[in-house]
């Protein structure tokens, strides 16, 4: 990751950066205490985050950026000696003052290394406070995403419907595949990885999937999120025309996309309907339900730290939606 790169907030999402892995709980690491050096205590997490199962690439952008917290301060200085005053002080050299530029998009990722280093050292250590909690990311403000209409959406549906039902070929796979992102609101790589043990349509009252992933390092993205039963009527349909017997969508995400575009041309629409778009319209949608940010913040298996972003894009977008 090069000076200039930025940990996206929604698509690409950053490996969990929360402490310990979560079989380990929150406290004192032996070794360190509140006289600790800082320089021994970016040793101490950097090694607890290779623990986590990070990779050698994530933790030498992370040693990079707290290793100019350290060249800053001293690397004796004792981390019980750093307060909030003292990191702002650090941030505006870095930005102001060092004689290496510091474009804002560095800058909003090195202030996310700061306050998730000390996220982990507070509890570790047992300062009586963290400094880093006061620090405001500035982050690099991106433009707002795509989403559609409540018209567009009926547009959608209506050419989904009729290549659902054409004479020529029909095909129902763009209607499922559109209908089940829409509510939802998955990744692309969730759905091309879904399998049907991550189904469990038994109850016809409570349908649900499963999102699992294999790295422990995306662990904050595994969820319960609920179906709709309308949904699922219509995919034994699917699943049966189509002999689905492993992968809910067996083909690849080019073909799927594919489907999304299908629709797009078919409804006339100037916008290009994509898995990401479908993602932040589910999110708005849920939204304006009232949904408690919590459980909107897991249903789309965000971390904590991506949140906070993603939030203010939606209420953002929320805003201009309700306008249209």
């Amino acid at each position: 990751m090069s000076d200039g790169d930025q940990l996206s907030l929604f698509d690409t999402q950053p490996e969990e950066d929360e402490g310990l892995p979560s079989s380990t709980p929150m406290q004192t690491v032996a070794g360190l205490s509140i006289d600790s050096s800082l320089a021994a205590s970016l040793t101490a997490w950097l090694e607890a985050r290779r623990r986590a199962g990070l990779s050698e690439n994530t933790l030498k952008n992370y040693g990079h950026d707290i290793q100019l917290l350290v060249d800053y301060a001293g690397a004796g200085v004792s981390v019980g000696a750093l307060d909030t005053r003292t990191l702002n002080d650090y941030l505006d050299w870095m930005r102001n003052r060092r004689d290496v530029p510091c474009s804002d998009k560095t800058y909003d990722r090195r202030v996310t290394a700061l306050k998730s280093f000390f996220r982990w050292l507070t509890p570790a250590v047992t300062l009586p406070s963290n400094p880093a909690e006061a620090i405001v990311n500035v982050s690099v403000r991106s433009p707002l995403p795509t989403i559609l209409t409540e018209t567009e959406i009926e547009q959608a549906l209506a050419a989904a419907h009729r290549i659902r039902q054409t004479e020529k070929k029909p095909d129902i796979r763009p209607y499922i595949l559109f209908t089940f992102v829409l509510h939802t609101g998955l990744r692309k790589g969730e759905c091309v990885r879904l399998v049907l043990n991550h189904l469990d349509i038994s109850d016809a009252s409570n349908p649900h999937l499963y999102v699992r992933y294999s790295d422990k390092r995306h662990r904050h993205k595994e969820r319960k999120v609920l179906l709709d039963s309308d949904w699922v009527a219509e995919y034994l349909e699917y699943a049966t025309e189509y002999g689905v017997t492993e992968k809910i969508f067996p083909w690849s995400v080019r073909r799927l996309e594919y489907l999304l575009e299908d629709i797009t041309n078919a409804a006339g629409l100037e916008k290009h309907i994509s898995f990401d778009m479908l993602r932040w319209t589910s999110a708005v949608r849920d939204w304006r339900t009232e949904i408690e940010p919590e459980k909107l913040r897991r249903k789309m298996g965000l971390s904590k730290m991506q949140w906070g972003e993603v939030r203010r894009k939606i209420i953002k977008l929320e805003a201009g939606h309700s306008n249209q």
